[in-house]
């Protein structure tokens, strides 16, 4: 008898030669296969029968989305205390949310299965695939009446090839299968209300979700290279370097000849699937994840499948940083690190906890909104599904209110206007990564001569908004004013220092910098191939980058070792550099505080030390200038030393026109935000006779900690207009 006779699913399938002969199970997870080929052979499902999807019984659906209800009894507190400080901000915004009801008890969840025991289904799979317009349901009165005597057949969802490879990722008859367009009754707008605002659980909590590239297909070349090729990647162990950063330094790399991988890179990224707000959703949020693309017909009557994971999916991604690909190919991928959260070279699924970098993950892919509306109003639909998402992603305990008819105006029309408001959420939410973005002024789209005390991100404060692990903020004390012509912020701030607290590092520190960068470079301190902190570089980079950097290593040494050691201990968990700062430690109190003089670069430990303080220096550079290859942003500003009255030293990037005000937020003080620009550099201005400070940017600040100042060294209630 063959392997495949003894498989239990009624849409049976036979495996390529990389299947183990002796195979009896079902599911290829079992044997540690990343990737392989399916070889579907027998008749297609060519519709799917409204009798094999089944509404589960209370009790199974409360079983297999158990590990999810109490997070939702959880949130619920936290959503009303959200949704009050959100009305006292803005009653417009708050308008646009409600709290989820209990809507475990009022979701109503199907499976598609050929197993009528209820009872049986312990687990299921959820298909993750782009909606097209011939599988959307025409509800006409006939199809109604089929539907409900039970009697409807849906269309297929997907190619009939990849829904019999979907079907064989079951683990059994009894697993279900759970799609969004048979399991809703999409003619019932109260129950997809519900489905959407649950959607994170259904993915969560499914076994694996299962990814349809439907609009794409690997050709004969591509598929015979693959079979050659992931018959070397499956023989890596599952913990093996080369399968996350695959190649790594090899000089030069191979992969940059291997143009049908580079041709296969592109075309899967390529996919719709890609775009698609809802999928990058369902994606972060599944425990594991299978992606199916059909195969060109070659072999008579038969049809294969590429099954991979998102494991593999992470090594092409790795791979491809060799690549010259299409610049489109190269924006997917930006967008596909951060949709799978890869950090490190790892993929870490589950909520992120930062409002402003779910909104810009989600409202950079794309979503539909309902197409039976005018084209005003689709997208608004389309912004409310995107605003579902984010509020799924943070874990908020909200939804979005289903618009009403006696409405007046819409605040989520635009782009601008939902950054908006969920900037505003997000505060009423205590996320302190509002307070600490730093890039442009917003305008509003309907007034550009609103002035808003909000700014947008920067290119690195993605990265660094996290507050998982940190102390969130105490909004209680926090006012915004959301007027028609100005949107201001009243809250308790530090005085940090005026103009006249800042200063340059003084002419002989700057000297003294220039002679240590040169002895540095002369004694070859510092690997030139380094990928991180590679300071060596940046300093080559343009006379521009010198100077700057120059000025910032003038700063520390004018500090003394003393700071720079604290400051690199506050920062901590930010860099590797703490692992090493005993040995500096332990030089302390034998050298002289001026360690930087030419001669001390004498022994392989002390080209180690400096090489640390130099990749702390860096890291000061890295965090102050988004964008340290444009020399005109460069030149805009510069390091500075606030005096020592104010509290410091400290290091603080300021405009060279520093006529503003520093101050930082109380609610920021704590530690635990040492790594976010949460300096707020104001202007004063007299209007009426009273002094209205305006904000001009924000900055990140280095030196001793703030966690010992008391609310008595703050100005109480300080009231902050956006800039002209």
């Amino acid at each position: 008898m063959s392997s495949l006779a003894v498989l239990p699913l009624a849409d049976r399938c036979s495996y390529s030669s990389f299947t183990k002969s002796s195979l009896s199970l079902v599911n290829p997870y079992l044997e540690n296969r990343d990737c392989f080929f399916l070889e579907l052979s027998g008749p297609r499902k060519r519709s799917i029968q409204q009798k094999n999807v089944h509404e589960l019984k209370e009790a199974t659906k409360r079983s297999l989305l158990r590990k999810s209800i109490d997070s939702i009894s959880f949130n619920r507190g936290q959503a009303a205390a959200t949704l009050e400080r959100l009305e006292a901000f803005s009653p417009e915004v708050a308008a646009n949310f409600s709290i989820k009801a209990d809507t475990v008890d009022d979701l109503i969840m199907r499976l598609y299965s050929q197993c009528n025991d209820d009872q049986a289904v312990t687990s299921y799979v959820a298909l993750s695939y782009c909606w097209t317009q011939n599988s959307r349901i025409n509800l006409s009165s006939e199809n109604l009446q089929k539907i409900a005597s039970k009697e409807f057949e849906y269309c297929m969802p997907i190619h009939p090839s990849l829904f019999q490879a979907l079907l064989n990722e079951r683990q059994s008859e009894s697993e279900g299968v759970w799609c969004d367009q048979v399991c809703i009754d999409q003619s019932n707008e109260v129950e997809k209300q519900v489905a959407i605002g649950l959607m994170d659980i259904i993915y969560k909590e499914a076994r694996c979700v299962i990814v349809a590239l439907d609009d794409i297909t690997i050709d004969v070349a591509e598929e015979e290279y693959l079979r050659r090729y992931i018959e070397t990647y499956n023989g890596l162990k599952l913990n093996d370097e080369a399968r996350r950063i695959p190649r790594l330094r090899e000089t030069p790399p191979d992969v940059s000849s291997f143009h049908i991988l580079i041709s296969l890179y592109e075309k899967i990224l390529g996919a719709k699937w890609f775009t698609r707000a809802w999928c990058a959703h369902e994606m972060r949020m599944g425990k594991r994840h299978a992606f199916l693309v059909q195969c060109t017909h070659i072999r008579g009557r038969s049809d294969t499948v590429f099954r991979f994971d998102g494991s593999f999916l992470m090594h092409m991604i790795c791979l491809a940083v060799e690549f010259p690909v299409h610049h489109d190919i190269t924006t997917v991928r930006v967008k596909l690190r951060k949709v799978m959260n890869i950090v490190d070279g790892i993929m870490k699924r589950g909520q992120t906890n930062n409002h402003l970098d779910a909104f810009t993950q989600v409202f950079m892919l794309h979503a539909g909104g309902n197409p039976k509306l005018p084209l005003d109003r689709r997208i608004i639909d389309a912004n409310r599904e995107k605003l579902a998402i984010v509020l799924n992603s943070v874990g908020s305990g909200l939804t979005v209110q289903h618009p009403s008819s006696d409405r007046h105006g819409e605040p989520l029309a635009t782009y601008n206007e939902c950054f908006r408001v969920i900037s505003l959420l997000a505060l009423a939410a205590n996320n302190a990564a509002v307070l600490c973005t730093s890039g442009s002024p917003f305008r509003s789209e309907h007034s550009t001569s609103t002035k808003s005390w909000l700014r947008w991100p920067a290119i690195d404060d993605e990265d660094n908004m996290s507050t998982r692990g940190r102390t969130m903020i105490d909004t209680s004390r926090i006012l915004v004013d959301a007027g028609p012509r100005t949107e201001t912020v009243q809250l308790d701030c530090l005085i940090l220092g005026q103009s006249h607290h800042f200063y340059n590092p003084s002419n002989y520190y700057t000297s003294e910098a220039q002679r240590f960068l040169s002895g540095c470079n002369d004694h070859h301190i510092g690997d030139l191939n380094s990928r991180f902190y590679n300071w060596r570089r940046l300093i080559d980079l343009n006379i521009e980058t010198r100077y700057v950097f120059t000025l910032i290593v003038a700063c520390m040494i004018q500090c003394g070792i003393s700071w720079i050691l604290d400051s690199m201990k506050l920062c901590g968990t930010s860099f590797a550099f703490h692992k090493t700062a005993d040995i500096l430690l332990s030089k302390k109190n034998n050298v002289n505080t001026d360690i930087f003089v030419h001669s001390f670069v004498r022994t392989v430990e002390d080209k180690d030390q400096l090489d640390i303080i130099l990749k702390f220096g860096y890291y000061i550079f890295e965090k102050c200038l988004h964008r340290p290859w444009e020399s005109q942003q460069i030149l805009s500003a510069a390091p500075h030393i606030i005096a020592p009255t104010s509290g410091g030293p400290h290091l603080i990037y300021l405009p060279f026109d520093h006529a503003v005000t520093a101050v930082m937020p109380t609610a920021l003080l704590a530690d635990e935000y040492t790594d976010l620009p949460r300096v707020w550099l104001l202007s004063r201005k007299m209007v009426h006779g009273a002094p209205r400070f305006e904000l001009q940017g924000r900055s990140r600040i280095f030196g001793p900690s703030f966690s010992h100042r008391t609310a008595a060294q703050s100005v109480q209630n300080l009231k902050v207009y956006g800039p002209l």
